[in-house]
């Protein structure tokens, strides 16, 4: 976008990060259309309320209406987007947030967890799959950004044609935390730090908790004022643990602006035309997270010297196993390792190895049946999986 045009954001899902993000984006100050798609709207009218005090407070005064959107129905949606004409439309959702098994007694939280996120994809799958039908369907040229596992699902919908054109959130997430670390060790301001880092979901996700890899693979280049730091200079064992330690966050739901404010600095690098460099995972289809070049001519991998997309996408590819994603196949289908089906079938009688795109939502609806029969087990009769 040309910074003299008004930029039409679609939002679709106002939970809790798609609700953040209409917050950062009210209060960005930019003459965007923020344009909220709902299945209640009326609901939805008094989040959307909510976004105009807090904006109202700080000085701005957003242009948000809301409009009737069911994903389910895809001929629907897909003529509500043909007639709207969105510049870019934000996914904000899912059938089972990343935060619904963290909500379960600890014992049965630790035990789910071992299977890592890759898991649930069916349930991330379906909405957002959905949502790609409907934008091909309406024959609009909107940018559509992914909240919804990208490291996975993009390259998965790839297969089909409809991998969004980016992600948000993961890897962006563990960057400040690494700007933040590296600005300490060389004793300079976190605005001077810059870094390349390329990494599948597992790693961004657990490294900021445990202060190490435990041997996920990944490429880190730090560049302090426009140059390339030497890697003696900052030792990555000892920035690791930095990160977890000075420099750890609060986790958690309580944490979840780091997410937003990553999804919302992607949407206003897409929305101002900007041209710069952006952390996120799904770009172009490819699996994991990248640093991404955002300008008015699309994006691209921002690749340091010395390192091939080639080599990018491997190191991506080998540590989406630790998430428990065995392999995406050429036709979309998702290969769990064998570790995780096995926890799964082990705790929940949930026994899937492999997700070929066009069973995602029979097997999600299985998956979520699953969950709450577990969930119920343990004293939660009224979890939901979404």
């Amino acid at each position: 976008m040309k910074e003299t045009q008004k930029a039409k954001i679609l939002v679709v899902g106002t939970g809790v990060l798609g609700g953040d993000v209409l917050d950062f984006l009210a209060q960005s100050g930019q003459p965007y259309e923020i344009v909220i798609g709902a299945r209640d709207p009326q609901k939805t009218e008094l989040r959307v309320n909510l976004a105009r005090y807090t904006a109202l407070n700080l000085g701005h005064s957003p242009t948000i209406r809301i409009v009737a959107l069911d994903l389910q129905n895809v001929a629907a949606t897909a003529e509500e987007i043909s007639r709207l004409g969105p510049n870019i439309i934000f996914n904000a959702t899912t059938l089972h947030s990343w935060w619904v098994i963290t909500q379960l007694p600890q014992v049965a939280f630790q035990a789910l967890d071992r299977a890592r996120g890759g898991v649930w994809t069916p349930m991330h799958t379906v909405l957002i799959r959905k949502l790609m039908q409907a934008v091909r369907l309406s024959g609009t040229n909107s940018v559509v950004v992914n909240a919804s596992y990208p490291d996975v699902v993009n390259a998965a919908l790839a297969a089909e044609g409809l991998a969004p054109t980016v992600g948000i959130g993961n890897i962006a997430n563990a960057v400040p935390g690494l700007r933040l670390a590296a600005a300490d060790m060389l004793g300079v301001h976190p605005r001077l730090i810059d870094v390349r880092f390329f990494a599948h979901h597992y790693l961004s996700y657990r490294m900021p908790s445990t202060g190490s890899t435990d041997g996920a693979p990944y490429h880190l280049t730090v560049i302090c004022d426009g140059e390339i730091v030497p890697e003696e200079e900052v030792d990555h064992e000892t920035l690791f643990k930095l990160v977890a330690g000075k420099f750890r966050r609060i986790k958690g739901l309580a944490g979840q602006s780091v997410t937003a404010s990553s999804a919302t600095a992607m949407l206003r690098a897409l929305a101002d035309g900007d041209d710069k460099v952006v952390h996120a995972p799904g770009p172009l289809g490819l699996v994991g997270g990248y640093p991404v070049h955002v300008s008015p001519n699309g994006i691209r991998i921002a690749l340091p010297d010395g390192l091939t997309l080639h080599e990018a996408v491997a190191i991506n590819r080998n540590c989406q196993r630790f998430d428990g994603i065995e392999s995406v196949g050429a036709d979309g289908t998702v290969h769990f390792t064998p570790e995780t089906s096995g926890i799964l079938r082990e705790e929940m009688g949930y026994d899937h190895s492999c997700m070929p795109l066009a069973d995602c939502e029979e097997i999600a609806g299985e998956l979520a049946s699953k969950f709450v029969s577990y969930a119920k087990k343990f004293g939660h009769g009224q979890m939901s999986a979404a």
